[in-house]
């Protein structure tokens, strides 16, 4: 699990007043990302847009892998499980997020019930990938890299400009028939197993404070705690029990980061009522003592 505590992503993007914003990505020595460019597994409310500029990158969205190239576009819809890698440590890539809300009309005519609001309403998806030489990716591409440059530049009407040009780029999606019912994106068993994984995330983050236990998560989700542990770990590659120890101790780790709160204060707040447990598990999984790694992030 990243620093970056939240995978249901609570992160504002932009402004309430312009929620749109748009990011350059580089990895290397450096860099955020020193060794290669890494984003966990999440979720937000946002729509996501990608281009590949420079090496290559896998993709998983909801539960699905798939490898990007330089050229690529990939687009994520709301609310879409996704996680990114990328594969050489100078890969390069863009990203613009932004809340589909912003195209939705006062008045509701022809041109938003075929395009806007089945997004919005999510009866219909973008498509996900789009490679060079596909149809409508000339106009595509050309959209998205504008997109991407004035919402970078942030020059004196770059909103308005960035919002036409979304609306350009949805109404090539859907000229191209890049639009895909929401039931083809995702098998009802993945749906299923995606939307009991996000409520069992974020039961976790929202009473990490608190006890918990198996049963309580199983309950959450309404399962019993051997079919919870099998799909949880089929997901995130642990138990629900070691993601929320891994999560306390991350966010233990934020708090000796950025607070002079004392350690045992820091463990309380982190769930952890037992002061020699919670040292021994952060020296386990992190390699150092919780004062040592305060010491290491100043």
């Amino acid at each position: 699990m990243s620093s970056e505590l939240s995978l249901r992503e609570g992160v504002a993007h932009g402004t309430p007043k312009r929620p749109l914003r748009a990011m350059h990505f580089a990895a290397g020595p450096g860099t955020t990302y020193p060794e290669h460019f890494f984003k966990e597994r999440h979720w937000h409310r946002y729509g996501e847009i990608l281009l590949i500029l420079k090496g290559d990158y896998q993709v998983e969205i909801n539960l699905e892998t798939k490898d990007l190239h330089p050229g690529d576009i990939c687009l994520i819809n709301s609310g879409e499980l996704h996680q990114l890698t990328g594969i050489q440590p100078t890969a390069l890539h863009d990203a613009v997020l932004f809340d589909p809300q912003i195209l939705n009309f006062s008045y509701r005519d022809e041109w938003e019930d075929i395009y806007i609001a089945p997004v919005l309403e999510q009866s219909q998806m973008m498509q996900n990938i789009l490679h060079p030489g596909e149809n409508g990716y000339t106009d595509i591409h050309a959209l998205v890299t504008e997109l991407t440059r004035v919402a970078l530049l942030g020059e004196n009407g770059w909103y308005i400009r960035c919002k036409i040009l979304l609306l350009e780029l949805f109404e090539k999606l859907g000229r191209n028939g890049l639009f895909v019912p929401m039931a083809d994106t995702v098998s009802k068993n993945d749906a299923r197993k995606i939307a009991r994984y996000k409520a069992i995330v974020s039961y976790i983050e929202e009473h990490c404070q608190e006890p918990v236990t198996l049963h309580q998560l199983a309950d959450t989700v309404s399962c019993n705690t051997q079919y919870l542990c099998r799909f949880f770990r089929e997901i995130a590659g642990m138990s629900p029990i070691q993601y929320l120890i891994t999560y306390r101790l991350e966010r233990a780790c934020h708090m000796l980061a950025h607070t002079t709160l004392p350690v045992t204060a820091i463990a309380l707040d982190c769930g952890f009522d037992n002061i020699s447990y919670f040292i021994r598990k952060f020296k386990d999984i992190k390699g150092c003592t919780p004062k040592e790694y305060r010491q290491k992030s100043k």
